[in-house]
């Protein structure tokens, strides 16, 4: 796994943002609002990852897209922060599941046409219309293809068999997600938490666009 400052001005508030499959710092470049961002991703490895120092922030707060609801829940359940408020945004802690995911069948699909013109066609799929589309070419990662398909194993392999759950204070539901179903994020986080529900694609981060609003 890796990690990135966004912002870091010592700021009262410290934010721990946990990216979705495949992104980097491009994809929350835009992102107003005031305190210091940590950004985690590549969930290649997160075995052994460490806690991030914490002290002096007056406020921690975990903000977690897609895929990276499920690499916070895992790393905290292991890491002993205090963590003021947990936000999840479509996606759940059981990201490949017939229920509260993405469908196994599908999930596969994609794992195995993720050439260059499948990561395309995906990215396309995320958003919600043409002006989004257009957007995006600021935000879309730099990374690189072989990587992006290990990282989308190894989430499928390790989701399936490390499973924790932990407290969440509020879940963004859009509802044009086509690649995490909505149906299936409302399965998991009713009852749990506070669902707030948007209209919008699976990137969320053209009407969520400011960390305070988030």
């Amino acid at each position: 796994m890796r990690r990135e400052w966004i912002a870091k001005e010592g700021g009262r508030c410290l934010t721990l943002f946990f990216n979705g499959w495949g992104m980097d710092e491009r994809a929350v470049q835009h992102l107003a609002g005031t305190g210091d961002v940590l950004m985690f991703y590549d969930y290649r490895d997160i075995a052994g990852e460490e806690a991030p120092r914490t002290e002096g922030y007056e406020e921690v707060r975990v903000v977690a897209w897609s895929m990276g609801v499920w690499a916070a829940s895992v790393l905290l359940s292991r890491w002993a922060l205090h963590v003021d408020y947990r936000v999840a945004i479509n996606g759940t802690e059981r990201p490949v599941d017939e229920c509260y995911g993405i469908q196994l069948k599908v999930y596969l699909l994609t794992e195995r046409g993720m050439d260059e013109r499948g990561r395309n066609k995906f990215f396309a799929r995320m958003l919600a219309g043409k002006e989004e589309m257009v957007k995006f070419e600021a935000n879309k990662p730099r990374r690189e293809l072989n990587e992006q398909v290990e990282e989308l194993r190894v989430i499928r392999e390790q989701s399936g068999l490390i499973r924790p759950e932990i407290r969440w204070n509020k879940a963004y539901v859009f509802a044009g997600d086509v690649i995490f179903p909505a149906e299936n994020q409302r399965n998991w986080w009713n009852g749990r938490c506070e669902v707030v529900n948007l209209e919008g694609g699976h990137y969320p981060f053209y009407v969520l666009d400011n960390w305070e609003i988030i």
